[in-house]
């Protein structure tokens, strides 16, 4: 789990997606105490995860909200960023494994992911993962001089919660073996894929 002490390199991960990119269509930088609010506000619900390489935060995931009204609360829309200097290394797949298993274990039904195309490796990463195209907003954000075209895709968690059983648990209400068994689950993947 992501903690506060993560903010800066959680930043300096992101920074550069804002920057040069159109891959995450926020245009302005936020502040270290701006990702440790939005972390902070997150973990109240979703699991934040970062992944470390000798003691380096190289990527991190996390869940969140679609919208903000109750019906939509067994969705979440699902973010990831690695470290450019990593890629290729197994560290999506385990962040995912991980951050899937823990939804999974809080109740959540229905995960999304929002790509800015053309961006083949975000949209083969979702399709492992299980996620369907559900379609393309056209033209629908404007970033570094150009419109850009955005694909939603779903992963439906099988066996989910009956809502006639309640909403999805908070983390705090998680045995917290869950969340242990899905990263080592996550860390094992990755020292598989670095051996």
């Amino acid at each position: 789990m992501a903690q506060s002490d993560d903010a800066q390199a959680i930043l300096d991960i992101y920074a550069p997606y804002i920057k040069d990119t159109a891959i995450t269509f926020t245009s302005k930088i936020p502040t270290v105490s701006d990702i440790t609010d939005k972390m902070a506000s997150i973990k109240e619900r979703y699991p934040y995860l970062v992944c470390t390489i000798d003691d380096s935060v190289v990527g991190f995931a996390y869940a969140s909200s679609v919208r903000p009204h109750e019906a939509y609360i067994w969705n979440s829309e699902l973010s990831i960023y690695i470290n450019p200097e990593y890629h290729g290394r197994g560290i999506a797949t385990a962040l995912y494994t991980a951050l899937f298993s823990i939804l999974r274990a809080q109740g959540f039904c229905n995960l999304y992911a929002v790509i800015t195309l053309p961006n083949d490796a975000s949209v083969a990463l979702h399709k492992h993962f299980g996620f369907t195209e559900l379609g393309v907003h056209e033209a629908c954000g404007y970033k570094l001089g150009a419109w850009r075209d955005v694909l939603w895709m779903i992963h439906r968690i099988n066996g989910c919660a009956d809502p006639e059983f309640g909403p999805p648990r908070t983390l705090e209400s998680l045995n917290q073996n869950d969340i242990d068994t899905a990263c080592a689950t996550a860390t094992a993947l990755l020292s598989g894929a670095q051996a």
